[in-house]
């Protein structure tokens, strides 16, 4: 794919939920081979070999819960630097966003004010907004949910939109339309469009932000 890809996702999730490495944990989910093997220089060996590969390509890390957990934005954003400060070729990181109505706008600043604060291109890598938080069986998307939710779009809009100009790297949803969400089966539209790929209040809501 040299030559024929924009960008890399080179290392995703290496920090579990408080922040910590994934190390010498008996749960399968919360270990990571390349920790217990190389230690955190695998991070960088990583990064060097995609340099490697495609020296054009802008190489990410890519994680989730800067939004929601200090602990993970500031030790997250440490490292990023810390790479950067040593010369790995390191151009961004991606915060995956996967938010819910929530989630508060001053969360989300907090977040991607971190991440542009390394000098690296922020990218905002799997977004969605989910409405059904409480994972009820029996939800129902309501007009009420979608003003709810199109005023979350345009708050996560605008807090990119707020990020320096030359950090914005760009926003990516995790994917289109709701029938064909990750949170599915349990009833959730977390996305711009409906099951029949119609647009909703949501898209509008970040229509609203761009500049005429």
């Amino acid at each position: 794919f040299k030559g024929k890809v924009t960008s890399w996702d080179v290392v995703n999730e290496s920090f579990l939920d408080d922040g910590s490495w994934r190390e010498g944990n008996d749960d399968p989910l919360k270990n990571d081979i390349w920790y217990e093997k190389i230690g955190e220089d695998y991070i960088g060996i990583a990064f060097r070999a995609a340099h490697a590969a495609d020296p054009d390509a802008l190489l990410f890390y890519n994680d989730y819960g800067m939004e929601w957990s200090k602990s993970r934005r500031d030790h997250i954003s440490a490292y990023v630097t810390s790479l950067k400060n040593k010369g790995v070729p390191i151009h961004g990181i991606g915060l995956q966003m996967h938010a819910h109505i929530d989630t508060g706008r001053e969360n989300i600043s907090a977040a991607l004010t971190a991440a542009a604060s390394t000098g690296l291109l922020v990218h905002i890598s799997e977004l969605d907004i989910e409405v059904n938080h409480s994972k009820n069986p029996n939800a129902v998307f309501t007009d009420q949910l979608a003003q709810r939710q199109k005023e979350a779009y345009k708050s996560m809009f605008e807090a990119f939109m707020a990020v320096p100009k030359d950090k914005q790297y760009g926003i990516s949803f995790w994917g289109v339309d709701d029938a064909h969400s990750w949170l599915t089966p349990v009833p959730d539209w977390p996305l711009p469009f409906d099951k029949n790929f119609k647009k909703k209040p949501a898209y509008y809501g970040m229509t609203e932000t761009f500049p005429e």
